[in-house]
């Protein structure tokens, strides 16, 4: 029995030892998360594109908002360069972790990031807020870098808000009705298409 209560009480001591030291590991991981964060955004406001390169894989794959998947970092900075050389500029911005995912040698960094932009065809800059994924990698020499990466923004920079409320038997002017085959309703044609604006970490 007294070496039974040896042996709970040591497993004990290790699970509270190993639940000290994951703690431990989280927090550096979410602190070094911060600083990565902070650099690249302190970096495309500074429109140092080329030296996001080393926190990039080669390999790296973006799913951007509003725009076809880029496949390698070359096309990612070539698209960024070419954002930037028409006119594209970020003002302030700040990423917030809200979840971090750990393993071993890879983490996934979620959270939300708040952008202040201007480009052609604006009389003020913009704010966008939106949400965020990055899948961070270790490569062999230790090193973390992005191997994935998607984002959206929360409303579309260049959305319409809804005039006026819906009156009784009717709709408000920017929503579009479908002809209804049964009942021969005619459609209502609505606002006309605009492109979209994509941003995020220097992109649109």
């Amino acid at each position: 029995m007294k070496r039974l209560i040896i042996n709970a009480i040591t497993v004990l001591l290790l699970m509270l030892f190993s639940f000290g030291s994951f703690a431990q590991s989280r927090d550096e991981m979410k602190s070094l998360i911060m600083k990565m964060n902070k650099e690249m955004i302190d970096l495309v406001k500074t429109g140092s594109y080329e030296t996001m390169e080393k926190y990039y894989d080669g390999d790296a794959i973006s799913l951007p908002n509003y725009r076809a998947k880029e496949t390698g970092y070359k096309l990612i900075l070539s698209n960024n360069l070419g954002r930037q050389k028409g006119g594209y500029k970020i003002l302030d911005g700040q990423k917030t972790t809200t979840e971090l995912i750990m393993g071993e040698d890879i983490m996934v960094d979620i959270g939300t990031y708040s952008l202040t932009m201007t480009f052609p065809g604006l009389t003020e800059p913009k704010v966008d807020n939106g949400k965020y994924l990055n899948v961070w990698k270790k490569n062999k020499d230790g090193i973390w870098k992005i191997v994935a990466e998607t984002w959206n923004a929360d409303k579309s920079p260049v959305a319409q808000q809804a005039k006026g409320q819906v009156q009784q038997g009717g709709t408000p002017s920017n929503v579009k009705i479908m002809p209804s085959k049964e009942s021969g309703t005619p459609a209502n044609s609505g606002t006309d298409k605009k492109p979209v604006m994509d941003t995020k970490d220097g992109k649109k």
